[in-house]
């Protein structure tokens, strides 16, 4: 899990196609009417689950006159995004099977790489849930205020930490505003963890706990294993809850089968995981993406144990999730990687992958003998001379 003074700093925050103006309605599921205006005739919207993961919309139809309407089933209580299909931006609610009525406006402008960015000012009627939510949010919301009066009450000394650097900085640090500003920040984080914890632990035997969790941080790991084993069985069988295990335990443990994919080498055919292991004893797994330094920067480790290794039946499969074909290959070039290479952000969902760089190593089965740390710098160097020992 993201810490929370990180999380503020970046910014904290079915199955079923049908067309406009259909009359048809689900007594055993959900039916949703909109009408918002912005919208351009033949529009494609849909509804989204509200994940750590890339979801598939579970709902869409088409927009006439800002018009639409969506029907279908749930079975698991979750939070949608209602959006354009396409682009950023999403008008958040609880989806349940109830007939919901939603009315309002969009704007839209470019966002910084040409997606369409949509701003959704509309209000969800009919959903209980939903406007339960919308407290949750509200109570979550007036941090950001507390946020911003700590930084312009302390905004000189947020300007002398950026500005200063070496011994003027360390001076800096023995001043009353230095003391201040740190005693306020404290304070200002303890208030978050006690807001957003008590929400959570306060709803730990219902649904609402591991769902408020999902919304309220940006990822989670072995550390929060207390925070759900505190769970009720009810709350981690829930949709959430069941989501928030296979973060903290994920695919891809030491000990258990790598999961095995399909992936198109440069002269078109398809290769499969059993087919890149064929002939090799160990196989270092490597999720990366032209855009991460840390990525980058490990190449030439990994090349000096490319060379070493190569001839005694260690190889590496680089699994870019570069969403820019071209920028994936110009790196390929400028690193020189002799190692097969593939742009494939399917395959790093399929391994549930949250941050890059992300490793696996194989061995010629496709077990997984170490993961993490224990393949990247000295761990990689000496997890190999302790296998190739053997």
């Amino acid at each position: 899990m993201k810490t929370i003074k990180s999380l503020f700093f970046a910014g904290v925050m079915g199955c079923f196609l049908t067309t406009a103006l259909s009359c048809a309605t689900n007594s055993k599921g959900f039916v949703i009417n909109a009408v918002i205006e912005g919208l351009p005739d033949s529009t494609l919207v849909q509804l989204v689950p509200m994940t750590h993961d890339k979801e598939e919309a579970i709902a869409e139809a088409v927009a006439i006159g800002g018009k639409f309407q969506m029907t279908g089933e749930v079975t698991d209580t979750m939070v949608v995004g209602l959006m354009v299909k396409d682009s950023y931006g999403t008008l958040r609610f609880i989806l349940e099977n109830v007939e919901t009525t939603i009315n309002g406006k969009v704007s839209v402008k470019n966002a910084w790489d040409g997606t369409p960015s949509y701003e959704w000012d509309a209000t969800v009627e009919g959903s209980p849930l939903s406007k339960k939510l919308k407290e949750f949010q509200t109570r979550r919301d007036e941090l950001d205020g507390l946020y911003e009066k700590m930084h312009v009450e302390n905004k000189d000394a947020y300007e002398k930490m950026q500005s200063l650097k070496g011994a003027e900085l360390e001076a800096f640090k023995k001043t009353e505003a230095y003391d201040k500003l740190m005693a306020d920040e404290k304070k200002f984080f303890n208030t978050v963890n006690e807001t957003l914890g008590g929400m959570i632990n306060d709803n730990k035997d219902t649904f609402w706990g591991p769902l408020l969790a999902m919304q309220f941080y940006n990822f989670f790991n072995s550390s929060n294993a207390d925070m759900f084993n505190q769970f009720s069985e009810t709350a981690k069988n829930s949709f959430y809850g069941r989501k928030i295990k296979e973060e903290i335990w994920p695919v891809g443990q030491v000990g258990e089968q790598a999961k095995e994919f399909r992936v198109t080498g440069d002269d078109g055919k398809e290769l499969t995981l059993p087919q890149l292991l064929e002939g090799k004893k160990y196989v270092l797994l490597d999720f990366w993406a032209s855009w991460c330094g840390p990525c980058r920067k490990e190449i030439p480790n990994v090349k000096a144990q490319y060379a070493k290794y190569k001839d005694m039946g260690f190889s590496v499969i680089g699994i870019s999730i570069d969403k820019d074909e071209k920028a994936w290959k110009k790196a390929v070039t400028e690193e020189q990687l002799e190692w097969p290479n593939f742009c494939s952000p399917a395959v790093a969902d399929l391994y549930k992958v949250k941050a890059v760089p992300t490793v696996y190593l194989l061995d010629a089965q496709g077990n997984i003998v170490a993961q993490g740390d224990e393949c990247r710098g000295d761990g990689l160097a000496a997890k190999l001379a302790e296998l190739f020992a053997k």
